[in-house]
């Protein structure tokens, strides 16, 4: 299929605003002051193979390592995406950078078939460990920065993994911030998923 260029860029610059309303939505409904005041987060489109296909505005050591996230999220449930999941982890140890930084990975589906994920990394204020806030000068092993969280799914099919999620809730400090930031992470991919949809039927 070819496309003329001034399809193409209006394209890319659909892809490019589809993030920006991501990060958007993300600035207005997180909780944690490192989020919406720091803008201590990213976000960005993937293909279905892990290629960073749009970001914004983001942190370039967010975004960078992110297709690294989706690798290890293919890995873990390779042939077992659904509509309606969404895949939490920190592991620097697959593609991140340190623990607060969580991300959102959440399979798009069109006509039956993984086209994209879109992904949100937010600095989570603390993320369990040795002192509030994760973040400590005298550690001197992962385990006391925080948990470490391997890309495990939070939602099957629209349904939360309630044992999942209290298990990482019952690792981490000001329990009703990090529900929130969640939520906001899940209200981002949500609004992306519907942009797409949208983006697809017009373009194809």
């Amino acid at each position: 299929m070819s496309v003329d260029a001034i399809t193409l860029e209006v394209i890319v610059e659909g892809l490019v605003s589809i993030v920006r309303e991501m990060r958007a939505t993300v600035f207005r409904t997180a909780r944690s002051v490192a989020i919406w005041e720091a803008k201590d987060f990213s976000c960005g489109l993937f293909s279905a193979t892990a290629e960073v296909i749009a970001q914004s505005e983001d942190i370039g050591g967010h975004v960078v390592p992110m297709p690294w996230h989706v690798r290890a999220a293919h890995a873990a449930f390779a042939g077992k995406f659904a509509p309606g999941d969404l895949v939490v982890t920190n592991d620097p140890y697959c593609g991140g950078t340190h623990l607060n930084d969580v991300t959102l990975l959440h399979p798009i589906f069109r006509d039956g078939r993984l086209a994209f994920f879109a992904a949100v990394r937010e600095h989570w204020s603390d993320v369990g460990g040795a002192v509030p806030g994760s973040l400590s000068g005298t550690a001197t092993d992962i385990y006391q920065e925080g948990i470490r969280i391997p890309p495990i799914k939070l939602l099957e099919r629209g349904e939360t993994n309630h044992a999942a999620m209290e298990l990482m809730l019952a690792n981490m400090r000001v329990r009703a911030e990090r529900i929130g930031d969640f939520r906001s992470g899940l209200a981002a991919c949500q609004v992306a998923e519907g942009r797409l949809g949208e983006l697809v039927a017009r373009h194809g």
